[in-house]
């Protein structure tokens, strides 16, 4: 009913409304949505242009992409072959191009649609970027098949793009403290290593807790972490793939140490051996006074580290 809403008021503006977004719209269009059922367009996928955080980790919507889909873009084609498209998808106007039109969601359906060669069943809205933002999240948020890790880069795509926080967070419908989590997780897991564990759709918080920890305290570093996952079958599950990675690095022989002492702030230096590790810091001059500060905190600083890592300990051996 909004898309019919919009259409019908583009349709009566459109004389005097200089706005691009209405002019590029085909000719016809407004006039299928206003007597088509539910405001539903078929829309040639020729003419659909990416937009926005993405939040798959799947292929984005470029010509090279059609040869070589993932399987479960082939199995979605399958199904709409079989069954049609039951669900449309989203689009705006592009300001950009006359003509096309860009995906607020729903790129996994134009996918199959293009690996079909029929044209997407789609609703049509003239939107701006931060009401878009919003239907994208809105729809993610009622999907059940959108895995932790693709939540966590979506969320910081969002803020990769300029957008503030509490955006971000009405876009997910997470809380700050949940947002922050997510943060935290492809801040501290390569994209690199991300991508190669895959969406990991079975695989909730603890596990990429555990992983994006590992990395932090320096068990493995995005190299070594690369190394581990080509050891994989190349048909291993993601899910599979990503507790094969926690095993490994857990293991005392496949820990990656660091070749030279580390050294996070000036006078502070961090050694790491097969059988110690040892942080010196520097008493005189100008670090006389962070290390008497230390000096007095360390064992609290150390008892806080230590509960964190039992709670860890736990949520390994007990996975949502």
């Amino acid at each position: 009913m909004a898309a019919i809403s919009a259409a019908a008021e583009a349709s009566n503006t459109q004389s005097t409304n200089k706005d691009r977004a209405q002019r590029s719209l085909p000719k016809g269009t407004i006039g299928s949505i206003r007597a088509g059922l539910g405001g539903i367009q078929d829309i040639d996928t020729a003419l659909i242009l990416p937009w926005g955080p993405p939040d798959r980790l799947d292929p984005e919507l470029t010509a090279v992409n059609s040869d070589k889909m993932p399987e479960s873009i082939e199995d979605l084609a399958d199904s709409i072959s079989n069954a049609g498209q039951q669900v449309p998808v989203l689009l705006r106007p592009s300001k950009d191009r006359d003509g096309h039109f860009e995906v607020v969601y729903g790129r996994r359906r134009i996918l199959a649609c293009k690996r079909l060669g029929i044209p997407v069943k789609s609703l049509i809205r003239t939107l701006d970027d931060t009401e878009a933002l919003m239907a994208k999240g809105l729809e993610n948020s009622s999907r059940a098949d959108l895995s932790f890790y693709e939540r966590a880069r979506f969320a910081t795509a969002i803020i990769d793009q300029g957008y503030d926080r509490a955006t971000a967070c009405q876009a997910l419908s997470v809380s700050k403290n949940t947002l922050s989590q997510l943060e935290r997780i492809t801040r501290l897991i390569p994209d690199t290593v991300g991508d190669a564990i895959g969406s990991a759709p079975e695989s909730g918080r603890p596990k990429w807790t555990l992983l994006s920890s590992a990395i932090e305290e320096s068990q493995a570093n995005e190299a070594a972490c690369l190394k581990l996952l080509e050891q994989c079958p190349a048909d291993m599950a993601s899910d599979d793939r990503l507790t094969h990675l926690i095993k490994a690095i857990s293991k005392p022989n496949e820990k990656v140490k660091p070749s030279s002492p580390r050294q996070p702030v000036d006078g502070v230096q961090i050694k790491s051996g097969n059988s110690s590790i040892a942080m010196s810091v520097k008493r005189g001059g100008k670090h006389a006074a962070f290390a008497d500060w230390l000096d007095k905190n360390i064992d609290s600083w150390i008892e806080e580290s230590f509960e964190r890592f039992q709670a860890q300990q736990k949520q390994s051996k007990n996975p949502e």
